[in-house]
């Protein structure tokens, strides 16, 4: 059995759970709080409270799930996949690798042991529990303490209860309770010396319980004066260890230092064959052991802790359980114990062998962790841990770690018959460094320079600097070398089964089609990245498959005007930001979040947003990103006509010369000197902004750039339109029109505001003389789009009994996919009938069409 499948059944302990109603009802208020929080130091009861919980909740309609943490759940990719074994039946088709953990049935999800996360597992946790799970999910945590992490603004929106060891401790009646629970009938005045000795804690009362026989055989029995719970449970552990036959006594010590076992692992611990009868021996004792799910078991982690530290293990029993978890599939395990055993040269040996396994899973944060426990001349002494190490550190925020082992590496580069490990990481990462700082024209020099010495590497390394190249060659406008060196890369993944590469690989090639303008095309790319994430869901997080392309997978989205499925995509989105995510796939997010909060609420409130961003409300943002905010702040200047914000921008952001030189998905369409030519059109340089309007375009065209092209002849159109030349205004938005009908775009469109829906109007009377029938066609939807809904009254034409029933579907939450395969029709059909729809609700998106559904009585209100 997987020791992580282990993680998600509750412990159970030797004595039943007794019902602490009152406290029960301060936690079961059915939705009243997302989160409960039981924060208190070991031995209050914590994890107890949480499996009666989680008992009273297993009942219909009710479903639970259960996760205890561990520290190997610092690792996002670990911590994801637990996550997921927990909210989601295990080989269940995936849904929407998106937001599968969103779409979880689990209405109760029960955390223990929730300071085995380190600060930043815990506020990643917290992320995805406040913005990614379901809204009806209640989530339970326990934990000991959350390493500083606040909680104070969820208790001030209401979403989160906390409960303290004030509140978790017993009450003198439970006490009593308790004792009577576990059938020990004792009299008042041993009653009240044991609740003035324990002073209320569950765990002490649990322990002396146990004890007590033992205690009371003795004449004149006091309880000593106990500060601490320390000190009560090691007073206690040691009446119920010395209590025991010696060869019971010789289990404990022998299997106390193990996070869990089972027969065979304490067998092989101790080098003997009798472990089976010593565990029924030891649970028919009513020792605070606690069975765990196939046969595997654990102690109460007080009785465990003393244990240990007053019979410190051999470093052969660390080394035997070592030996016996490497045996039966548990590498990781085992590691852990051949360093606490002192073996830390097998330890990095046996790591070594997993790195590149663990690197192609997504879980190279754990190599980096268990590196962190290993001496530095054993990691020095092999390359490929070196280089793994630079790998994992490159997306984190220890950057004096980095620049130690990239000083290291380079240092053994350099050297006579150095190993040619050293060479490959770097040639694979300094051009990822030169992009991550923001320096593209580094990270292009080095790519192509290192590219020559980097056939012969492994195959990480060489993929690492293939794809800088590749995303090199895209932000220039080298098209067919990219499309070239994708094809190489592709085969090159397959061979060596790298999954990461495969994603990244999918990105590449939605963004090489989506520049091009196939954004059907670019959809197909990333639904295939989909299935890969279903593909290996097991062993990868999806979302960590989507960290370079939820960036353009939301701009896409958003193009398309699909607001509704955008929501969904920017919940976990944050989710991403908060594992780690390049600057560029960062920006593209909240450039889309910006964009939806104007087309929702209005361009003030975008701005008010965005200058948050900037400012660091919310926390300080990368350079590179804060200027792709700042160009969206110099568009919704020219929205809201504030010259004096107009003029500062154009100040700020320059003439952009030389931009489109660089072009990334967060500015392929509004950044790259478009942003400048626009505030050129809106403060009277309109004649500079149609030369460097026709300079972009040709740019664009040059580089088969069709989507920028769309968007740069509308500007171009304008900017024409003010300076008096109409016929050729109408020249420059005729092919931009036929490319937005090929493409499918809408919101480089629209985001132009008046201007924009003053020449499209102009268009339209005169468009059967200038536009084919498919750009007439997208014309009418765009102005349809821009125009407000007139009434909310039933629509003028009435929908077939398809529409309705399709209608019905969206209501539901359907996609097309999904409606198609259920009426036996088409996507493309579903969305020839969503356009007919849109038309006759007069709706912009799926939102839209069942709100005013709902208002004209098509649909039941809500």
């Amino acid at each position: 059995m997987s020791l992580t499948a282990l993680k998600l059944t509750p412990p159970s302990t030797a004595l039943p759970l007794m019902a602490r109603e009152q406290l029960l009802g301060k936690l079961t208020s059915d939705g009243e709080f997302k989160i409960i929080l039981l924060r208190a130091p070991a031995g209050y009861g914590k994890t107890s409270l949480l499996r009666m919980i989680h008992a009273n909740a297993s009942q219909a309609p009710f479903r639970p799930a259960w996760l205890t943490l561990d520290s190997a759940d610092n690792d996002p990719a670990r911590l994801m996949l637990g996550l997921r074994a927990a909210l989601l039946d295990a080989g269940a088709p995936a849904g929407d690798n998106y937001d599968e953990l969103s779409g979880s049935s689990v209405t109760h999800l029960f955390l223990d042991d929730v300071e085995r996360l380190d600060a930043a597992a815990i506020e990643l946790l917290f992320s995805l529990i406040t913005q990614v799970f379901p809204r009806r999910l209640c989530v339970y945590l326990g934990a000991r303490n959350l390493h500083d992490f606040s909680i104070a603004s969820l208790k001030a929106k209401g979403a989160l209860r906390e409960l303290d060891m004030q509140d978790l401790q017993f009450s003198a009646d439970e006490t009593v309770a308790y004792l009577r629970n576990a059938r020990l009938d004792l009299p008042s005045n041993n009653l009240d010396l044991l609740q003035r000795a324990a002073e209320g804690w569950p765990a002490a009362i649990e322990l002396i319980a146990l004890a007590w026989k033992r205690l009371q055989g003795r004449s004149g029995i006091a309880l000593p004066s106990l500060h601490s719970l320390k000190d009560l449970g090691d007073y206690l552990a040691d009446e119920v260890f010395e209590a025991q036959p010696a060869a019971i006594q010789s289990f404990l010590i022998a299997t106390a230092p193990l996070q869990s076992f089972n027969a065979e692992l304490a067998d092989a611990a101790r080098g003997a064959h009798d472990s089976a009868a010593l565990i029924a021996a030891i649970r028919a004792a009513g020792l605070p052991i606690q069975p765990l799910e196939g046969r595997w078991f654990r102690y109460h982690p007080l009785f465990a802790e003393h244990v240990a530290q007053q019979h410190p293990p051999a470093p052969a029993l660390y080394l035997r359980a070592a030996a016996w978890l490497a045996e039966h599939d548990h590498a990781l395990e085992s590691i852990d114990y051949l360093i606490k055993g002192g073996r830390a040269e097998r330890a990095a040996d046996l790591l070594e062998s997993m790195a590149r396994a663990l690197r192609s899973r997504g879980q190279i944060s754990t190599v980096v962790q268990i590196c962190d426990r290993l001496p530095r001349a054993v990691l020095e002494a092999r390359p490929l841990l070196a280089a793994t190490i630079i790998a994992g550190l490159v997306y984190t925020n220890r950057r004096q770690d980095l620049a130690d082992w990239l000083q290291y590496c380079r240092q053994q580069q350099a050297l006579p018959y150095a190993d040619r490990l050293y060479g490959e990481a770097l040639r694979g990462l300094e051009p990822t460094l030169a992009f991550l700082e923001g320096d593209l024209d580094a990270c292009h020099r080095l790519a192509y320079a290192y590219w020559p010495l980097q056939q012969d590497s492994n195959v990480f390394d060489r993929l690492s600097l293939s794809y800088s190249i590749i995303y090199s060659c895209l932000w220039r406008g080298d098209l067919d070398e990219a499309e070239r060196l994708l094809i190489v890369a592709q085969r090159a993944c397959g061979q060596a089964n790298a999954v990461m590469g495969m994603a990244i690989g999918c990105f590449m090639h939605a963004l090489l089609v989506a520049i091009k303008g196939d954004l059907d095309d670019a959809e197909r790319q990333l639904a295939a990245l989909d299935k890969i994430a279903s593909l290996y869901r097991e062993e990868i997080p999806p979302v960590l498959l989507h960290l370079f392309s939820a960036g353009l997978a939301m701009l896409i989205t958003y193009e398309r005007n699909q607001l509704d499925t955008i929501a969904g995509q920017l919940q976990i989105a944050h989710g991403l930001i908060m594992i780690g995510l390049p600057w560029e796939a960062h920006s593209g997010i909240l450039l889309v979040q910006s964009r939806v909060i104007g087309a929702e609420h209005g361009a003030p409130a975008a701005r008010q947003w965005l200058q948050e961003q900037v400012m660091g409300v919310t926390g300080a943002l990368p350079a590179p990103v804060r200027k792709v905010l700042e160009t969206e702040l110099s568009r919704l200047s020219t929205q809201l006509d504030t010259p004096a914000a107009m003029a500062g921008y154009a100040q700020l952001l320059g003439d952009g010369a030389g931009a489109e030189q660089h072009l990334l998905p967060c500015n392929e369409i509004d950044g790259g000197g478009i942003a400048q030519a626009r505030l050129m059109i809106y403060t009277g340089r309109v004649a500079e902004a149609v030369t460097r309007l026709q300079q972009l375009l040709a740019h664009a065209h040059a580089g088969q750039r069709r989507w920028r092209a769309a968007k740069l002849g509308l500007l171009l159109a304008i900017a024409l339109e003010r300076a008096g030349h109409k016929q050729q205004a109408e020249q420059a938005l005729a092919p931009a029109l036929e490319q937005a009908a090929l493409s499918g775009l809408v919101r480089c469109f629209l985001d132009e505001g008046a201007a924009a829906l003053a020449l499209m109007q102009a268009m339209q009377a005169k468009a059967r003389h200038v536009l084919s029938a498919a750009a007439l066609t997208h014309l009418d939807h765009l102005l349809g789009l821009q125009a407000a809904p007139a009434t909310t009254g039933a629509p003028q034409e009435d929908l077939t009994q398809t529409e309705c029933a399709l209608l019905t579907m969206v209501a539901h939450g359907k996609t097309n996919k999904e409606i198609g395969d259920a009426l036996f029709l088409s996507v493309n059909t579903v969305k020839w009938h969503m356009a007919q729809i849109f038309r006759k609700l007069d709706a912009g998106n799926r939102s839209q069409a069942v709100f005013n559904a709902r208002l004209a009585g098509l649909l039941p209100k809500q």
